[in-house]
This record gives structure tokens, C-alpha cells and sequence, in this order.
């Protein structure tokens, strides 16, 4: 079931642990002397796979996002919108086949070529290659094949009807084209260094824990960029980013909702400051493979004995709000309605129901200060159920590193993963084969993959929502998922900035303005 590329991933996130703690001491290098065309912005970690294949961080995302054509992509603003990008026309009125035709003249860095339909091919059923054993090769079960039927076209036939695929896959991140002649002179796949991207900027320096520059790509023909350069700096710590933007060394940041209120009544001289709501879950999982938490009435049990208004108040400073599942407020398929509500009676009585009273588990979380803030709170909450919660704060390398041994001891666990405007994105994790790969909790239930196929082939988005409020209610229902919130997310950024971003406030580099 483990793969060796588990293990790669492994390597690349202590990679990312390293640089953050490095760049934590190395936030105010001197950038005074860049010039006016040169954004400079804080993100949490170096790049660690710009392959598609293999992203796993929120800098890859970005990156990713950013630097690579799909067919289609979110377009930046307030609003979830999906505009064309490499293609021309796309023609989805056949959900089981869809046909594309690509803009000609769209050019690869480093000389490698035109984009053609052969990069798309070559792209998506790459994820099919057992030997790539790619991270994203769930969204990729029901591709057949791509057709090439032109230098510019082709049809990508699926197993069966998928309007998902398009919403869920194609226009999001694990649908990134990358040159085929690139790809395969690196050998098949590669990590945080492209030898071909497109769109208005290139890599240019990258010095891990340091810096990542990207300079403008010069066979780009389409619209003009404000900025020349942007100047990506790791700094891991939000208080450093904040002390950075403070001392003029940052153009843009992210930084933590808890601090939102403070940085409102005292904003630092000649900024911005902007709240959001991400589409990004946060919640816990209860692995209900583990001996201890077997018992569907244990895990029950941890459910109702949790706190999470207080636990959000904590963290957010009262800017989140508790979740009722994946889907975020306003996207289809959102629970109205459904949070949980805390009962530490009910919690002590299935404990005692189930013979598991004076229970003991750990909880695995990475170590960052609203993280450990929520898991003091969750030991305390647990505690008054009789449940002895071991807290097991780690870097984040370790965190999401998991091998065969790791994967039977896990128990508990609070993690956040990124959000995607459909619901089904993020559902389609939870089936058995994905045990020990992204569905820690161990959940499996043939209702649900039911579910999934429905969904997938539903054209209605109504009747598609009640499929995802169906199944997010199956996920609570398990005991295994502890839904808390969709992370809210505060940026800084200076008065003579206009900031592209998604509406969930990631950036959109190429969208980045000038204030005057």
C-alpha cells in the first residue's frame, strides 16, 4: 500500500521544516534597495514539489497555480468564477467526453517549444503510470485516455460521466499541463526546479530558506504585468512576517486571524489590512482503525465532548465560524444548520456504554501557536469526558509524513487541507483505497462511493448538493470527522498594492497592481 514516493514526500516536507526555521532568522535581510517594480511577499515555506504530481504545501499550490496553463482556471476576484486559459473553447456538453481546442502561440520556457494537445495528453495520463505513483491519481480513477486529434485539439474520454472532473480536477491545481519535452528529459518527474512553465513570469534565483525570485518570462505575449519581479521570502513565524511588512521588507503577507483585532486598532503605517474566509477545512480525525477508537460510541464520545466555539474564539480571535462539513457557507452542498453541539453528559455516558472509561489517546497536530492553543483546549475538554488526551505537537514534516507503521498508530489528528470550490474535491479522499494515503480516519462505506458516482454525474447543482449534505452527514455520522471550521485568513499588504487574488485571498501573481 506504501509507496517510495511516500517516502519522498517524507524528505521534502523535513526539507520545508528546514527552510521555515532558517527563514525565521533571516527575515530582514535587506531588500530596501529593491526597485518599485519588484513585489516582494511572504509565503510559509519554500516550494517543495512544482511537480502536479506531487504538490503537497500551500507554496506548491501558489506556485503551481501560477507558473503552468490548464485548459481553464479560477479566475481572481470576489466571486468563484472559471474562466478559459490555455484553451480556446472547451465543449462540455458531453460530460463523458470533452473536447478542447488550445490558443495557438503559447510558448514554453527554456526553448522548449509550443504548447500542444500532445502536453495535455501526456499531462493527465501521466497520473495513470503506476510507476509515478502520483499524489493526485485519485482525481485522475475515471480517465481513460486523451484523444489528440489535432496539434491544438483533442477529446478526453472518462469511464463515465463526470462533471466533477472538470470542476473539481481540470480547472484546479492537480490539472496543471506541463511541457512533455521537459518532463521527460528530467526523467519522468521533478521536484521544486521546472525546466519549463508559462504565463508572465519564470523562475529565476531560488535560494532555499532565502529566497525564490520569479523574473518576467520573455516569451510571454499576453497582457502586461505591473511588477517585473516578486521576490517570494519563507517566513514560517506570522509574527516575523508581521515585524517584516512592519519594517519595510515585505510588500504582501499572510498572517494569523487571531491577530486581526490588534493589527486594526494599530495598523502598521501605510498598509492594508484585509479579512477573508477560506474555502480550507479544518477538522479533526478520529482513526477509527485504531484499537482504542474501534468503538463508533468512543468516538461519539470525543465528538461531543469538544468545545469548538471555544476552541475557534481562541484560535481566530471570533472571526471563524464553526463548520457543519467540507463545503464551505455559500458553495453547493453547504450543511446549514448541522454544527455539533457539545454534550460532556452524553460523551461520558457512551464512554461508559462502550467500557471505555479512563480511555487515553494521543493527538498528533502541527506545532504552530493557534494549533497548540486548540489542542490545549481540546485536552482540557476531553479530560472533563474522563478521556486523558496525550498531545503530540510536530514540525510539519513530520506531521505529514506517513509510512506503513505511522499509519496503524495514528488517532487522533487536527489538520487543515485545502479547499476547492466543489465539495467533491476534497469527499472523493474518504474510500478505502485511499487508507493510509490522505483518508487517515479509515473510513470506508460502499453507501458512500455510491454517493461519490452520483455526484459525479450529477448536471444539476441542487440535486448535487443534497448528494455532498447526504454525504458529509455520513462522514459526522461515523465518528471519525470532527468538523471545526473553514479557517478565515488575514493578508497585510501596502497602500500602493491592489492584490489579485481568488476569493478565498490565494494569490494570483499576474493580477497583482500597482495603487497608482
Amino acid at each position: 500500500m506504501f509507496h517510495s514516493k511516500i517516502s519522498k514526500f517524507s524528505n521534502f516536507s523535513q526539507g520545508v521544516t528546514r527552510s521555515i526555521a532558517v527563514a525565521s532568522c533571516v527575515w530582514a535581510m535587506s531588500l530596501t534597495g529593491a526597485a518599485a517594480e519588484t513585489l516582494r511577499m511572504a509565503v510559509p515555506s519554500d516550494p517543495g514539489y512544482l511537480d502536479p504530481a506531487y504538490w503537497g504545501s500551500t507554496v506548491d499550490q501558489f506556485l503551481i497555480d501560477n507558473l503552468y496553463p490548464r485548459l481553464a482556471k479560477y479566475a481572481p476576484g470576489d466571486e468563484w468564477k472559471i474562466e478559459l486559459d490555455a484553451a480556446k473553447s472547451v465543449d462540455l456538453s458531453d460530460p463523458q467526453h470533452i473536447k478542447f481546442e488550445l490558443k495557438p502561440g503559447i510558448m514554453w520556457s527554456g526553448g522548449y517549444g509550443e504548447l500542444t494537445a500532445e502536453d495535455v495528453k501526456y499531462s493527465y495520463e501521466r497520473h495513470l503510470d503506476p510507476e509515478m505513483e502520483s499524489g493526485v491519481v485519485t482525481e485522475y480513477a475515471f480517465l481513460e485516455e486523451v484523444e489528440v486529434t489535432g496539434k491544438y485539439t483533442g477529446t478526453i474520454h472518462l469511464s463515465e460521466p463526470s462533471t466533477t472532473f472538470w470542476s473539481s480536477t481540470l480547472v484546479y491545481t492537480g490539472g496543471a499541463i506541463i511541457s512533455k519535452a521537459a518532463a521527460e528529459e528530467a526523467g519522468g518527474w521533478f521536484e521544486a526546479t521546472p525546466m519549463a512553465t508559462t504565463g508572465p513570469y519564470m523562475l529565476g534565483d531560488f535560494e532555499p530558506g532565502n529566497k525564490l525570485v520569479l523574473e518576467l518570462n520573455p516569451d510571454w505575449t499576453g497582457d502586461p504585468v505591473d511588477f517585473d519581479k516578486i521576490v517570494l521570502l519563507p517566513i514560517g513565524d506570522e509574527n516575523a512576517a508581521e515585524l517584516a511588512f512592519a519594517a519595510g521588507e515585505i510588500d504582501y503577507t499572510r498572517t494569523s486571524s487571531g491577530n486581526y483585532d490588534t493589527l486594526v486598532a494599530n495598523p502598521p503605517a501605510g498598509s492594508v489590512i484585509e479579512l477573508r474566509q477560506t474555502l480550507d477545512p479544518l477538522f479533526l480525525g478520529i482513526s477509527q482503525t485504531h484499537e482504542s477508537l474501534s468503538d463508533v460510541r468512543v468516538r461519539k464520545a470525543i465528538q461531543l465532548a469538544l468545545d469548538l466555539p471555544t476552541i475557534i474564539q481562541a484560535t481566530t480571535g471570533g472571526h471563524g465560524k464553526q463548520a457543519t462539513g467540507f463545503v464551505a457557507e455559500g458553495l453547493v452542498g453547504h450543511r446549514d444548520g448541522e454544527a455539533l453541539i457539545r454534550d460532556v453528559d452524553a460523551a461520558r455516558a457512551l464512554l461508559a456504554e462502550a467500557g471505555a472509561e479512563g480511555l487515553t489517546v494521543r493527538l498528533d497536530y502541527t506545532n504552530t501557536t493557534a494549533r497548540d492553543t486548540a489542542a490545549q483546549i481540546m485536552q482540557a475538554n476531553l479530560a472533563e469526558a474522563g478521556i486523558t488526551l496525550e498531545l503530540n505537537g510536530q514540525d510539519e514534516g513530520t506531521f505529514w509524513s506517513v509510512d506503513e507503521i505511522r499509519a496503524a498508530d495514528l488517532q487522533l489528528h487536527l489538520k487543515a487541507w485545502t479547499g476547492n470550490p466543489d465539495g467533491y474535491y476534497t469527499m472523493q479522499y474518504f474510500v478505502e483505497d485511499q487508507i493510509g494515503y490522505w483518508n487517515w480516519e479509515g473510513y470506508a462505506s460502499d453507501e458512500y462511493v455510491a454517493l461519490l458516482q452520483e455526484a459525479r454525474a450529477a448536471t444539476d447543482d441542487a440535486a448535487r448538493g443534497e448528494i455532498y449534505k447526504t454525504m458529509q452527514g455520513m462522514l459526522e455520522d461515523s465518528g471519525s470527522f470532527v468538523f471545526v471550521m473553514q479557517e478565515p485568513l488575514v493578508s497585510l499588504h501596502r497602500d500602493t498594492i491592489i492584490p489579485g487574488t481568488l476569493p478565498d485571498g490565494r494569490p494570483v501573481f499576474h493580477a497583482f497592481r500597482k495603487a497608482n
